[in-house]
């Protein structure tokens, strides 16, 4: 059974409305996401580099966005492991799990085009399935982004291995291009899964 909804309907949307200055800053508050470092921690995910501040955070599990380029394919989405606060250049969408889970609205937001401004989000519209089914392809579409997000570190670890070893460069060259054509593949299934499921053909 799918039902549809509107996320401000089963998730609470909110902006930030700390502006970064000295004077907030603390060694032992809740580390601050701003836009100019959501890059940064998306990249490395250590959000205990991050400056930190006394505030009203936000809860772990919630959903970070910037509220510029939303329009962009690239569009800087990241989920929080544990409470943050956010600056006045973000939004925080924290779900509703009894109705949607985190992971499941994560993957929706990556898919979705947003084609206006960031205030659009109240009003997008979501076909939800019951929790079980969003575990189900929660599993396989996580499975797939931590292959995607370990591309890099092990293409390096490949491409470095003739410098242990003599007479391997042929054998590691082909063995690299085999990678990156599967990490291509990846990427490919990965966003045609999310396009199959978020276009309602798992129904």
């Amino acid at each position: 059974m799918v039902k549809r909804y509107r996320l401000d309907e089963i998730a609470k949307i909110e902006e930030g409305k700390i502006i970064p200055r000295k004077k907030y800053f603390t060694n032992i508050g809740v580390p601050l996401i701003t836009a100019e470092n959501l890059k940064k921690l998306m990249l490395d995910g250590n959000v205990e580099q991050l400056p930190k501040v006394k505030c009203a955070p936000v809860p772990a599990q919630t959903i970070i966005l910037t509220k510029a380029n939303l329009k962009d394919t690239n569009k800087y989405i990241y989920q929080s492991e544990t409470e943050i606060c956010i600056a006045s250049d973000m939004i925080a969408i924290t779900p509703n799990e009894t109705i949607i889970l985190s992971d499941y609205l994560l993957h929706f937001l990556r898919w979705y085009k947003i084609d206006k401004e960031w205030q659009h989000l109240y009003h997008i519209p979501i076909d939800i399935p019951m929790i079980d089914i969003q575990h189900k392809m929660v599993q396989i579409l996580n499975t797939i982004q931590l292959l995607l997000k370990n591309k890099e570190p092990l293409l390096t670890a490949v491409e470095r291995l003739p410098q242990h070893f003599d007479n391997v460069s042929v054998q590691i060259e082909n063995h690299s291009k085999s990678l990156h054509h599967g990490f291509h593949q990846a990427q490919y299934l990965y966003n045609h899964m999310l396009y199959k499921i978020f276009k309602g053909e798992h129904k």
